[in-house]
């Protein structure tokens, strides 16, 4: 648990331009309930993100690229969901048979969050093996609101219309900041 505390800033940095820009707009109370906003205008979630089972967020996820597909005759579908926008394969990768009865709350967004920050390096990072630049374009291969080295999404031009929404020096803060709290 002492890891994923100390990737909170991190955490929030992600969720500040995956997410919570869309609380508003999307009438939820917190960045754990938004889903992509593709999917939100053609078919929005009956209920919560954050209090469906996965197995009903897997459900409804399938329902929404499905729909956008039908509604816009696009080979594209849009899935991503809660406070660090999971897409569909992603989630189903992340998660085990066993947990398709979890709700998708807060602790659950969370620990997924993490997992995915662990699978782009963070103990290599933490280790100081990699530095702060390289771990920064690995979490930009993760999630298109961070930039890569060359300051654009690293999913920039490609048909979801992603983009940075974050400047790289911003990044580099945050890491940073944890590292020198780390290392105290």
């Amino acid at each position: 648990m002492a890891s994923i505390d100390a990737s909170k800033p991190l955490l929030d940095l992600i969720a500040k331009h995956e997410s919570e820009g869309a609380m508003a707009v999307q009438g939820v109370k917190s960045g754990y309930d938004v889903v992509v906003q593709q999917s939100f205008e053609i078919t929005p979630p009956i209920k919560p993100i954050s209090t469906m089972t996965i197995n009903e967020v897997l459900d409804w996820q399938v329902k929404a690229i499905r729909a956008y597909k039908q509604k816009t005759h696009s080979k594209q579908g849009y899935s991503a969901v809660g406070r660090y926008q999971i897409v569909y394969r992603t989630l189903q990768d992340l998660i085990g048979l066993n947990d398709l009865g979890r709700v998708f709350d807060r602790e659950i967004q969370d620990e997924l969050a993490f997992v995915l920050i662990k699978r782009r390096g963070w103990v290599s990072w933490k280790a100081g093996k990699i530095s702060d630049s390289r771990f920064a374009d690995a979490l930009s291969q993760e999630w298109a609101s961070l930039p890569y080295n060359t300051g654009n999404s690293y999913y920039a031009g490609d048909s979801h219309g992603n983009r940075a929404l974050i400047s790289r020096d911003e990044v580099i803060r945050v890491l940073s900041k944890i590292r020198n709290s780390i290392e105290v």
